[in-house]
């Protein structure tokens, strides 16, 4: 009778153990969902207040873009300073029209210069993943990916 005792107190245990396994698989995947729920509901990034660039670029011919809270877009564009107005519907961005300084620069970088703020003129979405903001045009062809420069 002992033998057959301690044989039912053998199977409660590992029954027990197997419960416990069970509760915290359970418990890791309505961890996991209520986290892809969360990212969901949380919805786009909001571009309000952030500054973006290219990785590597620093100085003064450093182009970067600035998302203001009040609709403002503003930034350089390697020579020139630049401002217009934004508006992100979701992932759905459209910037300008933007105005510039005139300054005069090495034609690289004028040339460079007319580039960007073309490619900022045809961003139609805007992709979040921080610290990187990927901008794409109509067709959802990436047209530039950019860095976090506020460190937010």
């Amino acid at each position: 009778m002992a033998f057959m005792s301690l044989r039912a107190k053998v199977t409660l245990g590992t029954l027990s153990m197997g419960v416990c396994e069970y509760l915290r698989a359970a418990l890791i995947v309505l961890l996991a969902s209520l986290f892809m729920i969360s990212t969901a509901v949380a919805g786009p990034f909001n571009l309000a207040g952030s500054e973006w660039g290219f990785a590597g670029e620093t100085g003064r011919t450093a182009r970067f873009v600035q998302f203001r809270a009040d609709g403002i877009v503003a930034g350089s564009s390697g020579c020139n300073r630049f401002t217009g107005a934004y508006d992100q519907k979701g992932d759905e961005l459209t910037m300008g029209p933007l105005a510039s300084t005139r300054m005069a620069c090495p034609p690289p970088i004028m040339e460079r210069e007319q580039q960007f703020l073309t490619m900022l003129g045809n961003v139609r979405y805007v992709e979040a993943d921080d610290p990187k903001l990927t901008f794409k045009d109509g067709n959802g062809e990436v047209l530039a990916e950019l860095v976090r420069r506020d460190g937010n």
